[in-house]
Order: structure tokens, then C-alpha cells, then sequence
């Protein structure tokens, strides 16, 4: 196997398998390695943690065919050292020795064949369907954060996919905040309801936004009994499914409010921070108090406190409700400079929030006791 590539070139295409991997590959030498073969007029990048994987592929100079596994750590780290102008040429001999040259630099390095790596499943498209990639990046992006990252309940480590009566949604929850992303621009053969996890989810967000994804790409879906794949050009992630059956969350969607307030975000954005810093590292809650025109906003621990005031059109009664900050400013965050509606019944019942103009988003947090 003979290849000539341009550094830039590797170090995006291996940075594209690389990341989403978990450092429990360290327990199985093999997982240590990328898959690196010759394929379609390039080169074929493969990594996994055996719970997901990602391909890749990298336009380069094919000088002769071949496959080979590869330490990911150590060829990263020369690739990334070799001179920024210099052609990257790399050979593998019949002992399985890949040589690096670049300039005057020749580094050796050992490998491993391409039989002693796990065989990653394709993409399976008898059941497949398609999303606008910039569409499913901002629905990731939208409530990914309000999935768990705690492994006691595994089955909150991931997003719920739903297709049912031609509506698309990702759900996500904690157990304390929910978050919920629809769109009708997704046709799907079937009706289904899968958990996918975080992680995966996560990466393809990431490499949608990192790869210069045009308007009109679209992200192939394939779905399996237990595994989920995402293609997007030549690129493909392939994920096991996560096992369980998520929360009834439909039941804890308030269907009625007492009262609704409109705020800017970015002022509640701003203002928050500044809560944040004076409540508790864990328990942290600020606590929120809506009066006739004004918002007064309070925090405290053991050796701060913090008040400020908010303009706001607000015509009802007094009213004081306490949020994890955390979670208010996940949701602002997604909202960006534009305006939320607030709908609240109780200081001790969730909150309803939308975002103004975002008919498909809906953001339900659990108020915080306090004393």
C-alpha cells in the first residue's frame, strides 16, 4: 500500500473518526487503531469503540492498494509534526511496517492487519429515510442537553426518536428538564421510537456544522433492530441503539397555565449569569420574582448573594418560582438574542418555555424547592 496526501488532508480527515471515541478502547489493544484501506480514487478512515463507529473518507494519491491498522495516537501526533508545506508519503511493507515520509522526516511505525480489526457493519438502507443535515444538526443541538449523562439509567443517556403520524421529534430528558424538537419535513417509511445515544448524536451534530455542510445535503438514516446509521457523503456513523423503553413523557407536559410572560432572552441570559456565580456549586437555585413590571432575580450561598432587576410586561399577580440556573441558561441558549414565553401554574409545577418563532421547540424544567 502506497499513498502521497498533503498534511492538512490527513489531519482533518483522522480528526473526523477520532473524536467521538471513548477512551474504553483501552482495554483492547486493537481498538488503540484506525483502519486506514485504499478505496474509490482514496483512502477509507475507520475507528471504533465497539458501541459506535465512524468512516471516513480522504481524497489522496494512490500509488498502490492495500489495507493496514494504525496506532491513532502516535500517527496523529507526527502527521501533526511534520512541516506545514512538506507532501505526507506513506508505504506499508509485507511485515505490516508503515514508513511516513515528509522532507527530509521519516518516521516507522508498526501496525497491525486489517483482519485482527472488528468487521464494522454498513449502513443498513432497506429502511431508511432522510433529514436535511442542517435541520437534524439544530434539532440535536436544540435538546441534546437535556439528556443525562449519568449511567444509573442508562436509557436517559440517549435521545428518543419518534416518527408517528408523519411527525418527526427528538426528545430528550434528565429526569429533571425535558426538551422536544419536532419537524413535519421528515418522511419516514414507517412509524418509529428509538433511544440513540448522546454520543453519537453529539459527533454528528458537530461534524455537520465542522464540515462546511451545504443547505440541500441531506443525512441518510438507517434503521436496524439494534443499531442506527448516519451517512452524509462519503462519511458514515454507525451506532448501537440504546436498550429500554424511555420515560411517558407526554404525561408531564403541562396541558394548562395560570399565567404566560414573554422575556428577552438574551436580558434573562445575562442576568442569570450573574445569579450563578453567587448560588450553590450543586444546589445551586435562583430563584425568579415576577411582580407588576419587573423581574427581581436573587441568589445566594454560604458567603455571596446577588440581586438584580429586569424590566418586563408583566401585569399579574406577585409571583416567585426558583430554577438549577444550569438548566434556564441551556435553554437560552438555544433561543439566542430573540424572545421566550414563559408558562407557569405553581412555584412547585413544571414550567412550560417556548421560543418565539420556534413553533417546534418546547422546554419543560422542574421548579427547585427552597426553604
Amino acid at each position: 500500500m502506497k499513498i502521497n496526501s498533503n498534511r492538512e488532508t490527513l489531519i482533518k480527515g483522522i480528526q473526523t473518526i477520532q473524536a467521538g471515541v471513548s477512551s474504553k478502547t483501552g482495554t483492547i489493544p486493537i481498538l488503540q487503531n484506525f483502519l486506514m484501506e485504499t478505496e474509490d480514487k482514496g483512502l477509507k478512515v475507520v475507528f471504533t469503540d465497539l458501541e459506535m463507529a465512524i468512516k471516513h473518507h480522504i481524497p489522496v494519491e494512490i500509488k498502490g492498494e492495500g489495507s493496514i491498522t494504525v496506532p491513532i495516537k502516535k500517527f496523529m501526533e507526527i502527521v501533526q509534526n511534520l512541516g506545514e508545506d512538506s507532501a505526507v508519503n506513506i508505504a506499508v511493507d509485507e511485515s505490516n511496517r508503515i514508513s511516513i515520509l515528509s522532507g527530509k522526516s521519516r518516521f516507522k511505525l508498526g501496525g497491525a492487519p486489517k483482519n485482527d480489526y472488528p468487521v464494522i457493519p454498513d449502513l443498513d438502507e432497506s429502511n431508511s429515510f432522510k433529514v436535511p443535515a442542517k435541520l437534524l444538526a439544530e434539532m440535536i443541538n436544540s435538546t441534546i442537553f437535556s439528556a443525562s449523562t449519568e449511567d444509573d439509567r442508562h436509557f436517559l443517556n440517549g435521545l428518543l426518536w419518534k416518527y408517528d403520524k408523519d411527525l418527526f421529534s427528538l426528545v430528550a430528558t434528565d429526569g429533571r428538564r425535558l426538551a422536544i424538537a419536532s419537524s413535519k419535513k421528515v418522511k419516514a417509511k414507517k412509524e418509529f421510537k428509538v433511544i440513540v445515544p448522546s454520543k453519537i448524536l453529539g459527533e454528528l451534530a458537530r461534524f455537520i456544522k465542522g464540515a462546511g455542510v451545504k443547505d440541500a445535503e441531506e443525512v441518510t438514516v438507517g434503521l436496524s433492530s439494534n443499531q442506527i446509521g448516519f451517512k452524509i457523503g462519503k462519511t458514515v456513523f454507525i451506532s448501537r441503539l440504546v436498550e429500554g423503553n424511555f420515560p411517558a413523557y407526554e404525561q408531564i407536559i403541562p396541558k394548562s397555565h395560570d399565567m404566560e410572560i414573554v422575556i428577552n432572552a438574551e436580558k434573562l441570559m445575562a442576568v442569570t449569569k450573574r445569579a450563578a456565580i453567587c448560588s450553590n456549586e450543586r444546589s445551586g437555585a435562583v430563584k425568579y420574582t415576577f411582580k407588576p413590571g419587573a423581574l427581581v432575580v436573587n441568589s445566594a450561598s454560604q458567603s455571596m448573594d446577588f440581586e438584580d432587576e429586569v424590566e418586563i410586561d408583566y401585569k399579574g399577580k406577585e409571583f416567585q418560582i426558583s430554577f438549577n440556573p444550569k438548566f434556564v441558561m441551556d435553554i437560552l441558549k438555544s433561543a439566542g438574542e430573540g424572545e421566550i414565553t414563559a408558562e407557569f401554574t405553581s412555584p412547585a409545577t413544571p414550567a412550560l418555555v417556548r421560543v418565539k418563532g420556534r413553533e417546534d421547540l418546547v422546554y419543560i424544567v422542574m421548579p427547585l424547592r427552597t426553604q
